[in-house]
C-alpha cells in the first residue's frame, strides 16, 4: 500500500508541475507590414473628385525635350464620373485619360505631356478637364533652356589664303 501511495503522490506532483510549468518565451520579431493604402472617404456629393496633385513643376528642361507627368484622379462622390472633354492652351500640351466611367472610390491616371520644341523660356500651362461634375484645372510649369545655336561657318564664309612657297 505504501508503494501505491508513493506512486500516486509522484504522479500527482508530475501532473501538478506540468500544469503550472511556465510557457517558454518566444522571441518577438519586428513584423514588417506593407503600408496600408489610404482609405478613401466618399463625400456626400453625387459628383466629387479629388486629385493627388493639381500642379507639377518640371524644373528646367532643354528645348525640344518632351516630358510627362501623371495626375491621379479619385472619384470621391456617390455617382460614376465621366471625363467629357479637355481644353489646353496650345498643341504642345497633350492630356491622356480614360473614356470609361470612374466608379465611386476608384482612381485613374491623367497623363499630361508637354513638347518644348520652339518654346524657350518660362512656361506655365493648364489643362481644363470637363467632367459630369464640373470643371477641374490641372497646371504645370517649367523653364525651357534655349537650344544652342550652332553655326559652323561665320556669316561671310571662310577666306582661304593661297599657299605661297
Amino acid at each position: 500500500m505504501k508503494k501505491v501511495f508513493i506512486y500516486s503522490m509522484a504522479a500527482l506532483m508530475f501532473v501538478g508541475l506540468a500544469a503550472f510549468k511556465p510557457k517558454p518565451k518566444t522571441k518577438t520579431t519586428a513584423k514588417t507590414t506593407a503600408p496600408a493604402q489610404a482609405k478613401i472617404v466618399l463625400s456626400d456629393k453625387a459628383y466629387d473628385v479629388k486629385f493627388d496633385k493639381t500642379f507639377h513643376d518640371f524644373g528646367t528642361i532643354s528645348e525640344g525635350q518632351e516630358v510627362k507627368t501623371t495626375y491621379v484622379l479619385t472619384n470621391v462622390g456617390k455617382e460614376p464620373i465621366f471625363i467629357i472633354s479637355h481644353d489646353v492652351q496650345c498643341g504642345c500640351t497633350t492630356p491622356s485619360y480614360t473614356k470609361e466611367p470612374i466608379m465611386p472610390g476608384k482612381s485613374t491616371d491623367i497623363i499630361v505631356g508637354f513638347n518644348s520644341a520652339g518654346k524657350a523660356g518660362a512656361q506655365d500651362k493648364t489643362v481644363t478637364l470637363t467632367t459630369n461634375g464640373g470643371k477641374e484645372i490641372l497646371s504645370f510649369k517649367c523653364f525651357v533652356g534655349e537650344k544652342a545655336k550652332v553655326d559652323p561657318m561665320p556669316s561671310g564664309g571662310v577666306k582661304l589664303k593661297p599657299k605661297t612657297n
